[in-house]
């Protein structure tokens, strides 16, 4: 059975320097565009010469956060799909970084993929999830999920997602041919499908994971390696393939289904033929669910703090400080910063005084 392994998205956090130009202005071409985005002011198209002779756009800076707390240094830089989908990423990346002078602080956001056209056994893609449907099929642990698909003479499935949307990880099983014919083909994609000894007709799927900042470190028992999810080191095919497997053997399992049979008793469906690493991946945070209450709580903390603000700055700040921690720990900061622009935990001063933003994933996902 064939299949390849491949980055689909990656998004880094960086600092900027003040003005944003390459050393090498033949090479790279730098054009700021006429639009913010909800966090920066600023936004730039990165260009590389390509060898044909004309200019291809690689990467997207986003930076100068609206968010003084944030700092003006902050950036988000994206790189363009096609420019995953080469040998020497690393490489790609440190060489760009190099060239704007921008400072690495850590991985924001990394998609993995792996393409293939069946199961083992022959099995399409599409019976697994008409089996988890029916529940012959049972998902080894507990998650929300999501199925697209179309009916006409019968039912047809091309997509299950796995996770909320403010879910840390997602992970997704889906039809990428079909995606790519009904929304914008990447001859690069089919050029790795080639090389890997796909037919040109088959139908080939796609399990990917997308995460966040949450994931600190990927641990190695066999080789005793540790390995920081956020570092540019895992962007290293091998290591990228390790985090993969990691993730696919802890969250994409299956049991078939024995009525009358514990979950953990059941026999495992075998579905790729990978070597499961011995590896494990911490979390920066443990966080705890959010519910209606604590949206009560948090509008009371702030009305509170409102006032407070008006009478004692420094037990305002102190006040600040608590909301900010419970927003982490329940969750919520992105729910907070639609419903409260501006509010008491969002000051610039919080920042600084309170110890706040040292907080490296509390930077990140607040920008995301």
């Amino acid at each position: 059975m064939n299949y390849v392994h491949a980055i689909d998205w990656l998004q880094i956090h960086v600092k900027c320097p003040v003005t944003i130009q390459a050393k090498d202005n033949f090479t790279y071409h730098t054009e700021k565009t006429d639009y913010q985005t909800r966090q920066f002011r600023e936004v730039y198209e990165i260009s590389v010469l390509m060898p044909s002779g004309a200019y291809e756009r690689c990467a997207v800076l986003a930076c100068k956060p609206h968010a003084a707390f944030l700092g003006g240094d902050m950036g988000l830089l994206k790189i363009e799909n096609k420019f995953l989908y080469q040998s020497e990423l690393k490489q790609f990346v440190i060489d760009l970084l190099e060239q704007y002078h921008f400072k690495f602080h850590a991985i924001s956001r990394l998609d993995l993929a792996l393409d293939f056209t069946t199961f083992n056994g022959g099995m399409v893609p599409e019976q697994l999830i008409k089996n988890f449907l029916q529940e012959k099929y049972l998902k080894k642990h507990k998650a929300k999920f999501t199925i697209v698909g179309d009916h006409m003479v019968r039912n047809s499935y091309e997509y299950l997602r796995f996770g909320a949307k403010t879910s840390e990880i997602n992970y997704y099983m889906y039809n990428k041919s079909k995606e790519l014919e009904n929304n914008k083909d990447k001859p690069w994609i089919r050029q790795m499908w080639q090389q890997a000894g796909f037919s040109p007709d088959a139908q080939v799927w796609r399990i990917e994971f997308s995460m966040k900042s949450s994931c600190k470190e990927l641990i190695d028992f066999d080789f005793g390696e540790v390995v920081p999810v956020k570092a540019l080191a895992i962007i290293e095919s091998e290591k990228s393939f390790i985090l993969f497997r990691t993730l696919f053997f802890k969250h994409f399992s299956f049991v078939e289904n024995n009525n009358g049979t514990r979950k953990d008793r059941m026999e495992d469906v075998d579905l790729l033929t990978l070597d499961k690493p011995n590896t494990v991946v911490l979390r920066l945070t443990e966080k705890m669910e959010s519910s209606r209450m604590d949206k009560v709580v948090i509008k009371r903390m702030e009305a509170h703090n409102q006032y407070i603000k008006t009478i004692d700055k420094n037990y305002f700040l102190y006040g600040a400080k608590i909301l900010m921690e419970y927003l982490i720990q329940r969750n919520l900061i992105e729910w907070y910063l639609r419903h409260f622009p501006g509010g008491s935990a969002e000051l610039s001063v919080l920042g600084r005084k309170a110890g706040l933003i040292n907080d490296e994933y509390l930077q990140q996902q607040l920008f995301e």
